[in-house]
């Protein structure tokens, strides 16, 4: 039922080595052999047709970065669907929720120079003696520390399971298969 596809083109293994080596075509030919049986178990879905893409262009992009499966694509790629189909189905934290979870992902430092700057309304000369440096060492402990606000919130974005679990990392798959556009 998952490998034995008869469709002219080479099997499964052949064209995941050409992906990987850089045929675009390849791609192509795996889509066209496994879309259609991904849109039926699609089918009782309202977005199948923007599953089963975001689905290829996930296991695509995995594919490229030499994850994957080496053959037999279709397991894979059903995996992967249902992994999809249950994030976009799950509700998404909101706003308030994913800035509070990237903060406590800063160290305490950044997190005393961003409340005391930013809740609280202090300036650096304020805050300087209290952290025992000058007031340009806060501007610049500041900069720093929302430039990392930044980079935390993307992520606890793309991850938010992620974000309860320090010092966890997306595996390959989640890093290149989050629901753009779901969120």
């Amino acid at each position: 039922m998952w490998g034995a596809v008869d469709d002219g083109d080479p099997p499964d293994a052949r064209l995941i080595a050409a992906f990987r080596r850089g045929d675009a075509g390849a791609a192509g030919r795996l889509f066209r052999r496994h879309a259609d049986a991904l849109r039926r178990l699609a089918a009782d879905r309202s977005d199948p047709d923007d599953l089963v893409a975001e689905t290829f262009t996930c296991v695509l992009a995995v594919l490229r970065a030499g994850g994957g499966p080496r053959e037999n694509l279709r397991p894979y790629l059903v995996a992967t669907m249902r992994e999809l189909a249950a994030r976009w189905d799950r509700p998404q934290p909101g706003a308030d929720e994913l800035v509070e979870a990237a903060f406590g992902t800063l160290p305490a430092r950044w997190r005393t120079v961003l409340w005391s700057t930013v809740a609280e309304g202090h300036t650096a000369a304020e805050l300087a003696p209290v952290l025992g440096v000058s007031p340009t060492s806060v501007d610049a402990l500041g900069a720093r520390a929302r430039e990392a606000l930044r980079h935390a919130y993307l992520q606890v974005r793309r991850f938010p399971a992620k974000a309860d679990m320090p010092g966890t990392r997306p595996s390959v798959r989640e890093q290149f298969c989050h629901p753009s556009g779901k969120d």
